[in-house]
């Protein structure tokens, strides 16, 4: 399930189609109420925590398996933007960027020392720190 560009921003660009009501906080809540949002997000960090192991391991079969699984769960997490609020789904949208491009780029590595493989590390690793960004975000919506 590859993701262009044009999908991404179309993302950010239908942000005010869903109706919630209040603050934008409050519509924040709402949302991810509906959308798994919090649980996805574990799901992404568990999946990367998955892909590391299997790395430091030097396992190709289950680092190629994990990459396949990261974005798969990529794809479920991305499939809930945009948000209410366009910044919170800007955030979300570029760690889920980077987390597709680390799963979808190793998910075809031919060996352990393919640069493939370190891509996923790197894209992954950059997509936590986003992620914690968007998390934060979250947090101070209210979002638990």
């Amino acid at each position: 399930m590859p993701f262009s560009g044009v999908a991404f921003v179309l993302v950010v660009l239908l942000g005010g189609c869903t109706s919630y009501s209040g603050t934008t906080a409050n519509q924040v809540r709402q949302w991810a109420a509906q959308s798994d949002v919090t649980y996805n997000n574990s799901i992404l960090v568990q999946d990367v925590d998955h892909l590391q192991r299997s790395i430091a391991a030097r396992d190709l079969k289950k680092i190629t398996t994990n990459c396949d699984g990261l974005a798969y769960d990529t794809g479920t997490a991305y499939g809930n933007l945009p948000t209410p609020d366009n910044t919170l789904t800007n955030e979300l949208n570029d760690a889920y960027q980077r987390f597709f491009a680390a799963g979808n780029g190793c998910s075809q590595a031919g060996s352990v020392d393919s640069p493939r493989v370190g891509r996923a590390l790197r894209d992954s690793s950059k997509g936590l720190r986003l992620l914690a960004i968007a998390t934060r975000h979250l947090d101070r919506d209210g979002v638990r």
